[in-house]
């Protein structure tokens, strides 16, 4: 239950940010467009972002984005889901063993 809410939760926050850098695309001569959503999609940039690079694709282009960058997002958002999910599911299964045992 508790990695439920917490995906939830994290699904729609890195919806939001995610959807947001892709629709505001100005900027000055400093563009950070894009550091949020790498920042939300952290677990999954760590894990999936190797594998991809390794059968060639290539990295989000915010400033020109494609059909496999929104792709790509997607599947970032949702392997980071999955990641909170199991994280939240484990604490809940660690407080509950803890209690168990005292």
């Amino acid at each position: 239950m508790v990695g439920a809410v917490l995906a939830a939760i994290y699904l729609v926050v890195a919806t939001f940010i995610t959807q947001d850098e892709v629709r505001h695309s100005g900027g000055g001569w400093i563009n950070l467009r894009g550091i949020g959503t790498n920042i939300m999609t952290a677990p999954s940039q760590v894990i999936v972002v190797p594998i991809l690079r390794a059968f060639g694709v290539p990295p989000v282009n915010y400033a020109d984005l494609k059909v496999w960058d929104y792709g790509q997002l997607v599947l970032h958002v949702v392997v980071s889901t999955v990641i909170v999910y199991f994280l939240g599911a484990g604490l809940q299964w660690l407080f509950r063993y803890a209690v168990a045992r005292s």
